[in-house]
């Protein structure tokens, strides 16, 4: 039996955990919020996590925010992944094919993490960057991932999930409708993370690993698209060329 997480580490990599999503630097009180660690807590945390390098402090501000010594831990990861070697290639080639913002991404605790983006080059591409993170309950990446996740993680990662929107104080109903639409193997989102932007979103395995592979686009030009057609077939012939 698994024994307790070392509490002085697990609030550390807390900290971390809550910068890697920010959109910017956090001060001590924010961190605070955050996290809900008394502010004496994160005042110890930071400190350690400056001095050993995985944060700096900004002169004019006092905030915190990442350093570069963080990558050591991430881009390993990646260069382990089964299908590391390949998946970029088959991004890049579907995104080209269709226009839009190409994604390949991995489950993380809540959050879908990407590990491959293909940016089409027009001003209206939808913005997303290798190590960004979207909620699975708001993005077409997790629901297909979530949809495809075999029991008992299926039920535990749900019930989490109702748990931390019912904690954060938001609503789970579009979270709710989402699951209860019918099963099929490409699954369309429209305005769920952002109003104006959609997503078209399937799984596959690959490894023994999980992944969920997307096109991303702004609703209207989703609209003005094959969805069920064209583009569904270009993520499933990408997916059979990625998974086992």
């Amino acid at each position: 039996m698994a024994g307790q997480p070392i509490e002085a580490l697990a609030r550390g990599l807390r900290v971390l955990e809550v910068l890697s999503s920010a959109s910017g630097s956090m001060g001590n009180g924010q961190l605070s919020r955050a996290t809900g660690l008394p502010p004496s807590t994160i005042s110890r945390l930071t400190d350690s996590l400056v001095q050993l390098g995985y944060l700096r402090v900004s002169p004019e501000s006092g905030a915190y925010m990442l350093t570069p010594k963080n990558l050591r831990l991430g881009y390993p990861v990646l260069a382990n992944m089964p299908i590391a070697g390949r998946a970029q290639q088959a991004v890049d080639r579907l995104g080209d094919a269709a226009g839009m913002t190409a994604a390949l991404a991995v489950r993380d605790d809540l959050h879908m993490s990407f590990l491959a983006i293909r940016r089409p080059r027009k001003a209206r591409a939808v913005p997303l960057a290798v190590g960004g993170r979207l909620p699975i309950s708001m993005s077409a990446a997790g629901v297909a991932f979530l949809r495809a996740t075999h029991e008992p993680t299926r039920s535990r990662v749900t019930n989490a999930i109702y748990a931390d929107l019912q904690r954060r104080g938001q609503p789970v109903e579009d979270f709710e409708r989402r699951l209860a639409e019918p099963e099929k193997p490409v699954y369309v989102s429209l305005g769920g993370w952002h109003s104006d932007v959609g997503g078209v979103a399937t799984a596959f395995r690959a490894g023994g690993e999980l992944y969920a592979l997307s096109l991303i686009a702004r609703t209207d030009e989703l609209a003005e698209t094959d969805v069920a057609g064209e583009l569904s077939e270009m993520l499933r012939e990408t997916a059979d060329e990625l998974s086992d």
